[in-house]
């Protein structure tokens, strides 16, 4: 082994190297590179770098006339991807891997051959020619530009600045916004040269020659991506790898049921999808395309946002493919390690576990090596330090390495790090677009001599032999241990079911022997094309683009082309958005309970008692205003016609009223539409809810002045067989009453229809009727919220003391003004039981504000809940999660532990040796913002392994919601002087708890139970659990 390098040395060198290095041109480059496939190492280094950027983009769709509807293939080729596989170039001694998906290759090749986007068509159109329509497209996208990139040209700070007077804007305005954008899309290397080094010192007043010129350098650049990669490849510098063909979740296409393997709490498809041979082509499609661009036929992958699972190795192998590779989460649980450990430092403790390929065993075939990405220097890259100086963040990730080099020099072969990330997303938040980043990076890792970077395929022929192998490959993805992103909330189950329903027509076509091979072909391509992963990640609550709309558009697009090319028209539903319009909440909401169970009329007249304090909204359609009330039995709604509509005393009696309503209940039947009904066709309007029952007023059964009627709760499924039969007949329990007086109609509806209900819920309806065409106004759903009325039996309820937000007792909170008095103040905590659900109730002192729009608008704080099933008997694991330095206290264990958060909750297992596991990350959230009220609901059997919750005990504690936490932890420090995004207060100890506040009744409890831990000055990495806080539980008996 060499001699080891001081890390000192490194950080001089790096500071040197900013200073006095320039890189050499492309085309020096390109005169000097030789060969280096063959080329076998002098000396082994103690340690391999393995980096690999990842480039993709979505598979966009066209508008009628042609032109893609986004530009992100373009933009991306001019600012990133050309330029990010020519920086390599400019380093020989650097190796490193580019995964370019088939969907972006393919794309890539159709700009080449001259396909054009929107944003190119408004730009070519000459300004005095724009309408007013055009005008409003240029303002409305074209700032779609990162602000740093933005404040790099004043003219488009200026115009930026003035977009809210655009319609008073020149033609010169218009012209130059036309150009801005493009030159903001275009990489700073390309800037600095001619022609369009003389466009940006310009800076304005642009000429539509300027534009000619700068779209002309756009093909030109464009036309490069492709043939240089290929090129680079051919030296052996770099390798390249591709994605199976649409980019699908590989093990999702094999099979849905597999997303319950790592979150069993996933609500699964109606209809399995179950499709081996899809996934197989999909894996060979993506080669085909690769080779054919490329010239050469990877034998690398890297699996559609990492995901893998055993069944799908065998796809690979037959494919000649010899390595694929994802993220750390798969291994830890394909070794049945809950997760790998890192120090304060972010650094891995056990580098020799990570840090190698590892076998997929295959019995029949050659077994496929997996290399898996270590999730904190990558993600620092991707995330962290574009915040940080060149010389900083570089230094940072070499502190990681040198670690790494540490056992890797104690070992029989030198161990790999395998850096692995988008590479066209991070580098508009770096200064100059990364390049400084990137060129210190490969410098360094270049001359580094303990050091070397290599190709998956150069170490893999070189220590093949000696990689072990895994028993079996955990179904997973690159950043999380499960498939959650694209299964297992609602709209993703709706996508899943709709993508099942066009592959069976398929199925049903192909075999039919009405269509050619090439009908069949084409209709085919375009279900492949709709299995790719990018649509279902905007589904559901866990990501959002900000236009997830347009997703699902394209998505059921595709869908429909599926039919189309074979002729059919395409079945209604797919007119139907799986992704619902926000709900418009009433004017007036409702909080007081009728205490009293009241008829709905008194004496002939409307009763007054209901209606006194009803929620309301006004409207302007046939309907003029919408009522509600609850009891602690009953909802009430009253719908009231317009005074302009009615032509009768009693209008009610010739009109009959849909009332679709979505239950927060776990139904797993909803319908988006509304279904044929008693024989009679539908035109299947949206209804925007996720409808689980509704009400079918019938006018004539008004004849006595009021009926009961049923709430239907077996809707058919969107397209199902059922359709054609179902019957708005009553088989159930008659128990809903509709009565009707002038021009109002009135329901009485028994809230046990709606299944558990909790404060907070949210209940939506949608009124549709034949009689007035269609759905009434409003346009959106309506939303009521449920007020302190609930059917859920409480067996806990605790009152914690207020203004006790200080943990130990002088804690103070971080000074930016997001963190308003009374944040982290528990005012008190209830839990009770409701249809095999534990519903928990925390009452929060403040408002529940929510400055960084988390998806489940809880963005500040972070609870959690300890549960220890058999108290007194110290089984589970004693320490609190990651960060928080307490403990559970004498005689107790945690056997569940609820991560309550808005961008990543979570509920682990405790396993036996004190290690745990993730059970889901799927679970009911519901915030209150201004009652300042956070119910949970979990499914007792399924997420927290079954058992009497009324006999458990709870430890529930208060932090500080920090995205960026140390170590991963996701929680905000508490330092002994405030900050801005630290809390202060603490003592000066590095065990004090990071706990503001914990659920407890009695005064001064909290303060001796957080300030119980020891006096400790070592690593964080190592206290004791004698030294560490304890905190107090609470249960139905104490």
């Amino acid at each position: 082994m060499r001699m080891k390098t001081p890390l000192s040395f490194i950080t001089l060198f790096i500071i040197f190297f900013v200073y006095c290095n320039e890189p050499a041109s492309v085309e020096e480059v390109n005169d000097t590179t030789t060969p280096t496939a063959e080329k076998v190492l002098d000396e082994e280094p103690d340690l391999y770098v393995m980096l690999m950027w990842h480039q993709h983009q979505p598979f966009y769709t066209k508008n009628d006339d042609g032109y893609y509807t986004r530009p992100w293939v373009r933009v991306h080729a001019t600012k990133d991807y050309l330029d990010m596989v020519e920086l390599v170039a400019d380093y020989p001694e650097m190796k490193a891997t580019f995964n370019l998906t088939p969907v972006l290759l393919r794309q890539l090749e159709d700009f080449s051959n001259g396909a054009k986007d929107l944003y190119w068509f408004y730009t070519e159109i000459e300004s005095k020619k724009l309408t007013k329509d055009d005008k409003s497209f240029i303002v409305s996208r074209f700032f779609d530009t990162n602000p740093k990139v933005i404040s790099r040209f004043p003219r488009y700070v200026e115009l930026r600045n003035s977009k809210q007077n655009w319609s008073q804007w020149s033609h010169q305005d218009f012209l130059d916004l036309q150009v801005l954008f493009n030159l903001a899309w275009t990489d700073p290397k390309y800037l600095s040269k001619e022609p369009l080094k003389s466009i940006v010192v310009q800076g304005r007043d642009f000429s539509e020659e300027d534009k000619t010129i700068l779209l002309g350098e756009h093909s030109k650049l464009i036309d490069k991506v492709i043939p240089t990669h290929a090129e680079l490849w051919k030296t052996g510098q770099i390798e390249i790898t591709t994605t199976p063909y649409a980019h699908p979740i590989l093990p999702l296409i094999f099979d849905t049921n597999l997303a319950s393997v790592g979150d069993i709490g996933a609500e699964l498809p109606t209809n399995r999808f179950n499709k081996p041979t899809d996934a197989a082509i999909q894996v060979e499609k993506g080669l085909d395309l690769a080779e054919r661009l490329l010239g050469q036929r990877p034998t690398g992958m890297w699996p559609a946002e990492g995901a893998v699972s055993q069944e799908i190795l065998g796809m690979f192998a037959k494919e000649g493919i010899k390595w694929i590779a994802t993220g750390e989460h798969v291994l830890s649980k394909s070794l049945d390690i809950p997760t790998f450990k890192r120090n304060t430092k972010g650094i891995v403790t056990n580098p020799e576990v990570l840090y190698t390929p590892w076998y997929g065993q295959l019995n029949r075939q050659d077994d496929v090596a997996i290399f898996f990405r270590d999730l904190r220097i990558s993600d620092q890259v991707g995330f962290t330090y574009s915040g940080m100086s060149p010389e900083m963040a570089v230094a940072d990730m070499m502190n990681a390495l040198e670690a790494a080099r540490e056992v890797s020099t104690t070992l029989d072969r030198p161990l790999v790090v395998s850096i692995i990330l988008d590479g066209e997303n991070a580098w508009e938040h770096y200064q100059n677009d990364g390049i400084d980043f990137l060129s210190l990076m490969y410098e360094t890792l270049s001359t580094t001599e303990w050091l070397k970077t290599t190709t998956p395929t150069e170490y893999i022929e070189k220590y093949g032999s000696q990689i072990d192998k895994l028993d079996k490959v955990f179904p997973a993805s690159w950043f999380q241990p499960n498939f959650a992103t694209w299964i297992g909330e609602t709209e993703e189950t709706y996508a899943w079911d709709y993508l099942q329903k066009t592959r069976a027509f398929y199925d049903r076509s192909n075999s039919s022997g009405k269509y050619t091979d090439e009908q069949l072909e084409v209709a085919f391509d375009y279900m492949l094309l709709a299995e790719g992963s990018d649509w279902f990640w905007w589904y559901g609550s866990d990501q959002s683009s900000g236009n997830d709309d347009y997703f699902g558009s394209a998505f059921r697009n595709l869908l429909k082309n599926v039919y189309l090319s074979l002729n059919v028209d395409p079945p209604v539903y797919l007119d139907i958005p799986i992704i619902s319009p926000s709900a418009q909440l009433f004017d007036k909401p409702s909080d007081s309970i009728l205490e009293t169970n009241e008829a709905l009329l008194l004496n002939g007249s409307t009763n007054p008692i209901i209606w006194n304090d009803a929620g309301k909204i006004d409207t302007e359609d046939v309907i003029s205003k919408i009522q509600y009330r609850f009891s602690n039995e009953h909802l009430y709604l009253s719908i009231q016609k317009s005074s302009t509509t009615m032509q009768e005393s009693n209008p009610w009696k010739n009109i009959n009223l849909d009332v679709y309503i979505e239950s927060p209940s776990r139904t797993k039947l909803r319908r988006s539409s509304v279904p044929f009904k008693d024989g009679e066709l539908s035109n299947q309007q949206f209804l925007a809810i996720e409808a689980s029952q509704a009400i079918f007023h019938r006018g004539d059964m008004l004849s006595n002045g009021s009926y009961f009627t049923c709430t239907k709760k077996d809707l058919p499924n969107e397209g199902s067989v059922k359709e054609a039969t179902f019957s708005t007949e009553c088989l159930t329990k008659q128990s809903t009453e509709i009565s009707a007086l002038g021009n109002e109609l009135y329901f009485k509806i028994p809230i046990d229809e709606f299944g558990s209900l909790s404060f907070g819920d949210k209940i939506k309806l949608r009124f549709y009727s034949d009689i007035f065409e269609g759905l009434i106004e409003p346009s959106r759903p309506l939303a009521l919220f449920v007020p302190e009325v609930s059917n859920i039996e409480l067996f806990l309820e605790i009152t914690d003391p207020i203004k006790d937000d200080y943990g130990e007792g002088e804690y103070t909170y971080p000074t930016d003004g997001v963190f308003i008095p009374g944040s982290y103040d528990f005012e008190g905590f209830s839990a009770g039981i409701a249809d095999g659900s534990l519903v928990m109730n925390f009452d929060i002192l403040s408002a529940v504000k929510n400055p960084w729009n988390s998806p489940r608008s809880l963005s500040v704080q972070t609870i959690d809940v300890y549960i220890d099933k058999d108290w007194g008997y110290s089984t589970g694991i004693k320490e609190l999660g990651n960060y928080r330095f307490a403990k559970m206290p004498d005689g107790g264990g945690w056997e569940y532990h609820i991560v309550i958060e808005g961008w990543e909750p979570q509920i682990w297992k405790a396993l036996p040796g004190g290690e745990s596991e993730l059970v889901t990350n799927q679970f009911d959230i519901v915030v209150v913002p201004d009652k300042g009220v956070i119910v949970v609901k979990l499914d007792i059997e399924n997420q927290l392994g079954g058992g009497n919750p009324e006999v458990w005990h709870y430890g529930v504690i208060m932090m500080s919601q920090d995205g960026y936490g140390p170590n991963g932890s996701r929680i905000r420090e508490i330092n002994p002087s405030a900050e801005q995004y630290r809390g202060g207060g603490a003592p000066n100890v590095v065990n004090h708890p990071n706990i503001f506040d914990v659920i407890y009744p009695e005064q001064g409890i909290q303060e001796d139970y957080l300030s119980s831990y020891g006096q400790y000055e070592g690593s964080v990495d190592d206290i004791p659990s004698g030294l560490l806080a304890t905190i107090p539980l609470v249960s139905k008996n104490s």
